[in-house]
């Protein structure tokens, strides 16, 4: 597999993930963090981090999902934004502390709220914000990843207001893109010069599943087409838990 691929690691297993990572030459992104119950914990927080320091393997070219749970840096409130960026800067501390390549976070869009107001709102706030983030751990990469937008059209006005910025980039989740009406071409066509990280796992076009690739119904040749020759060198992470799903990706994405 010349492609990068990267697993989530089990903590509960952390010695079987490291393991399967290694047979098949993946990072981790790890998942810890994405909940802000855990960073009222400093002591669960370091006990995690040490143990993935302990496996003494390369951290370099793995990713962590930031904050997202409630999470919403853009907020119109005052106090819900503060909370939001605090939880939001402690995700690139930790990402930091790790030494790793890059952390993911969500967009926290409305996508129904098709409203200019709304929107020039979102994109001032994520444009101030995101820039600072970036100016302030410029060894780490921030991918924004499409969430529930229907279309790749916020994310590019983002991206291209941070042009000048080199650690800000796109997250491609690619089931994500499979779910809205436009269609998965144009997300990879249009995200393509501006994607440093790509989420992939099956579904059925209806729902977000996160299933095994080739055990739901996308279309894997086409994925395998588009993903390409549109974005051929860029990491991959098969976003499943559970040891044996992801061997089974990683053997289907071998093969395919």
């Amino acid at each position: 597999m010349e492609r990068k691929y990267l697993i989530i690691p089990e903590f509960e297993r952390l010695g079987q993930s490291a393991e399967l990572a290694q047979a098949y030459d993946a990072g981790f992104e790890y998942n810890d963090f994405c909940n802000p119950d855990v960073y009222s914990d400093e002591a669960e927080i370091k006990k995690r981090c040490d143990s993935y320091k302990e496996l003494k393997r390369d951290r370099s070219m793995d990713t962590l999902h930031g904050v997202f749970l409630d999470i919403v840096v853009t907020s119109q409130d005052p106090q819900i934004a503060g909370y939001s960026q605090m939880r939001a800067k402690q995700s690139l501390a930790i990402a930091e502390q790790l030494g790793i390549r890059g952390v993911v976070f969500h967009t926290g869009l409305i996508a129904e709220l098709q409203v200019d107001y709304y929107l020039d709102a979102w994109l001032y706030e994520s444009e101030r914000f995101w820039r600072k983030m970036a100016e302030r751990y410029p060894e780490i990469e921030i991918y924004m990843e499409n969430t529930f937008e229907r279309t790749p059209e916020m994310l590019l006005r983002l991206k291209k207001s941070l042009s000048d910025v080199n650690n800000f980039k796109l997250c491609l989740d690619y089931g994500h893109a499979c779910l809205t009406p436009t269609a998965v071409e144009t997300w990879v066509e249009q995200m393509e010069q501006y994607t440093g990280h790509i989420h992939l796992n099956d579904n059925d076009y209806k729902v977000d599943l996160h299933q095994v690739p080739g055990e739901g119904l996308l279309d894997f040749l086409l994925c395998k087409q588009l993903l390409e020759d549109h974005l051929k060198k860029v990491p991959v992470l098969l976003e499943l838990t559970g040891l044996e799903r992801q061997k089974r990706a990683l053997e289907f994405m071998r093969k395919l």
